[in-house]
């Protein structure tokens, strides 16, 4: 591997490097609505009032999300380049909606370094013995921002994000997910400034490591923040696929019984890819929601009037006792189990859990 990067090129070839494995063909698909086509050919016709700039950004924005989509994918396939990228803008329509896919497709393979006495620019910029003007450069502006966010003073404006996203400057998590708490929390009043965070939030997230993506969002989850946060961190695991079979047992482990319920929340979500050792680690993450979530009720037995038939009946943990064990608790709301009705119940991502492993033995042998 040449580095943790994993190079792009629309080449079919990228000399003199060698391509030792040819993995797959990947692809990357991107779904946005036909109002920012039209607003951006609506803007086209007005340049001198700085509209053409604002969404020719917006539409590279769009290209390179699907480009680091296509990077994880590879990256996750074991390759360190993509060959071959092509970018297309397609029309897709239907129940009379219509939408633009942009799908970016490549294909992954892993390369080699040739040996060579020669040093490249590209291996001074991060040699021990050289660096580059832009290196020095962008690790200067990376300390300032830093300060700033430190400070609650940096305006995380478009300029701001693009820096952030380019230089994967991981640092910026905790500052990012503090500074936009009150969007997350309030997202249905102020959809259009939510809808930007968290298109830029996740291309932050996925410019990163895979491991360090787990990492920061899996510790959030586990740290002192809001459950709104909390809820919408979930939702970025589901959207960009970040499942992990660990950190989901942390969180099911958690003495906290909020981070357990997430935990199984998060036990039904998916990765980018199955292989035959995850039926294993499936079915130890059952046992553990199994073990996990034991009724929290107290459940006794009742004499029915007028008949001397016996009839179960629990007492929830608020107090209040229920007639029937099914039933939610008419004081808290909460069933024996302690969920909500709404709530992803243990039985349920013990189904879903059991859908994926017959898959995955059906189709791989």
């Amino acid at each position: 591997m040449l580095s943790n990067e994993v190079l792009v090129v629309t080449t079919s070839n990228i000399a003199p490097l060698e391509i030792s494995k040819y993995v797959k063909p990947i692809s990357a698909h991107i779904v946005v609505g036909t109002n920012f086509f039209s607003d951006f050919l609506g803007g086209l016709t007005d340049v001198f009032g700085g509209k053409s700039a604002t969404y020719q950004k917006k539409l590279a924005g769009l290209y390179n999300e699907a480009i680091v989509v296509l990077q994880n994918r590879a990256k996750e396939a074991g390759a360190n380049c993509i060959v071959g990228l092509s970018i297309d803008v397609d029309e897709i329509s239907g129940k009379g909606k219509s939408m633009f896919m942009i799908t970016a497709i490549g294909t992954a393979v892993v390369i080699e370094k040739q040996k060579s006495a020669t040093v490249s620019e590209s291996e001074r910029t991060y040699s021990s013995e050289f660096l580059s003007y832009d290196f020095i450069q962008t690790k200067i502006k990376e300390k300032q921002f830093l300060e700033k966010a430190e400070a609650g003073s940096l305006t995380f404006d478009d300029e701001t994000w693009d820096f952030i996203i380019s230089n994967k400057i991981e640092k910026m998590f905790p500052y990012i997910i503090a500074h936009y708490s009150d969007v997350i929390g309030n997202k249905s009043t102020m959809p259009e400034a939510f809808t930007k965070f968290d298109l830029n939030f996740q291309s932050f997230v996925n410019c990163l490591d895979e491991e360090k993506r787990h990492i920061l969002i899996y510790q959030a989850i586990q740290a002192n923040y809001s459950q709104n946060l909390k809820n919408y961190l979930v939702s970025v695991i589901k959207k960009l696929s970040l499942f992990n079979f660990k950190n989901v047992q942390d969180l099911l482990k958690s003495e906290d019984f909020k981070i357990q319920k997430i935990g199984l929340r998060v036990a039904i979500c998916d990765k980018p890819f199955y292989n035959r050792s995850d039926i294993d680690e499936f079915e130890l993450l059952k046992m553990l929601i199994e073990k996990s979530f034991l009724p929290r009720g107290e459940i006794s037995v009742k004499k029915q009037l007028l008949t001397s038939k016996e009839k179960e009946v629990w007492n929830c943990e608020c107090g209040n006792k229920n007639n029937e064990i099914d039933d939610y608790c008419s004081s808290c709301n909460l069933d024996i189990y302690g969920f909500y009705q709404s709530e992803t119940k243990p039985n349920n991502a013990l189904r879903l859990i059991d859908e994926k492993i017959a898959v995955i033995c059906t189709f791989i042998k």
